[in-house]
């Protein structure tokens, strides 16, 4: 049954109260608020897609300075490690191991502060890869927070001779070749994201990309 603007009168009329006309007036009122609402809407969507943009940005940054930081270990050729063992200094081979681990929180924490599904996988995996490896890493003072992320002894680091480190993390050893495999595929990823998300369109044919300038989440 259709309801009419007389019967919502008289109804309201029965109950004691009155209606405000505009709530069901005219198509000019309803076309005004919808174009209020639509842009709100739209206004909310730009700044989430916008969010999610600069999130993959961050994280695909995060992965490639993991990347640079593995390939220092992985090097089959006048590496860390040859270098540690010819000048008798591990100074070098010690700062990189920091910086792979400072490397690894980084990206892990993007992947936490991401959301998506996708993210949750990959720092499943990173974090399942660490686990796999416990007993190897621990011989360089290396271990798994509560949270995931990885923690040093410093003192334990420093007594580790470059054979062993570069046991543990050469490009012979487990945990960097299947680090170095996944954090490829995260950077790809998250490359591939910020592009589709860069390319959109809204209603009127502008790029979301085009309205950045509004929008400042890296602050």
């Amino acid at each position: 049954m259709r309801v009419t603007n007389y019967m919502l009168d008289e109804s309201s009329r029965k109950a004691g109260m009155t209606l405000n006309n505009q709530l069901y007036s005219g198509s000019v009122d309803e076309e005004s608020t919808d174009d209020g609402v639509l842009s709100a809407l739209k206004e909310r969507k730009t700044e989430r897609i916008l969010g999610d943009r600069f999130g993959y940005e961050k994280l695909q940054k995060a992965a490639q300075n993991l990347q640079k930081t593995i390939a220092n270990f992985t090097k089959e050729k006048d590496s860390l490690f040859d270098k540690a063992k010819e000048s008798g200094d591990n100074s070098e081979l010690l700062r990189q191991t920091e910086a792979l681990v400072k490397n690894y929180n980084a990206v892990l924490k993007e992947l936490g502060a991401s959301g998506a599904e996708q993210s949750g996988y990959y720092k499943k995996i990173l974090q399942e890869i660490t686990q796999k490896s416990k007993d190897s890493l621990a011989e360089i003072g290396i271990s798994q927070a509560a949270d995931g992320s990885l923690q040093i002894d410093q003192e334990k680091l420093k007594a580790a001779d470059a054979e062993t480190l570069e046991k543990v993390l050469g490009p012979s050893g487990r945990f960097g070749t299947r680090l170095a495999f996944v954090t490829d595929r995260i950077s790809e990823d998250a490359q591939a994201n910020t592009e589709s998300l860069s390319s959109r369109y809204d209603a009127s044919g502008n790029l979301w990309s085009a309205q950045s300038g509004r929008y400042d989440f890296r602050r």
